[in-house]
């Protein structure tokens, strides 16, 4: 039987303008699992490189390394369209119940650099 369990955070950011010095930031102590553009957008996919084991610690070395960025980064992470944690999840067929907490300081701090959050499922591969 396969285990519900707690895979990663994926920081998805998205911006009519450029955000190559805020990837670069980022790049210093995360992973860039994808970074693209067109003539209408850049997208990019992070994630902590950090040994992370719950989305609240995720997060917030991820806020770290956001807070932690130039002022340039920063302008440019003010810029996105989309600033958002995703949390990552692989379904399984136990536990009964799964949970996992985001501390109440996490999400202020979420909050505090204007970020969102969403949750991706991800199916059992038979």
């Amino acid at each position: 039987m396969s285990e519900i369990q707690f895979l990663n955070v994926d920081l998805e950011l998205e911006s009519k303008q450029d955000i190559s010095a805020l990837v670069a930031d980022l790049k210093k102590n995360a992973v860039v699992l994808h970074y693209d553009q067109d003539e209408y957008r850049q997208l990019a996919r992070i994630e902590a490189s950090a040994e992370v084991t719950s989305p609240d610690k995720a997060i917030n070395h991820l806020c770290e390394l956001i807070e932690s960025c130039s002022k340039s980064a920063l302008k440019q992470w003010l810029g996105c369209s989309k600033r958002t944690f995703d949390i990552g999840f692989s379904c399984g067929e136990q536990p009964k119940c799964y949970s996992q907490a985001l501390h109440v300081d996490t999400l202020l701090r979420i909050s505090a650099i204007g970020a969102g959050m969403e949750i991706t499922l991800y199916p059992v591969e038979k």
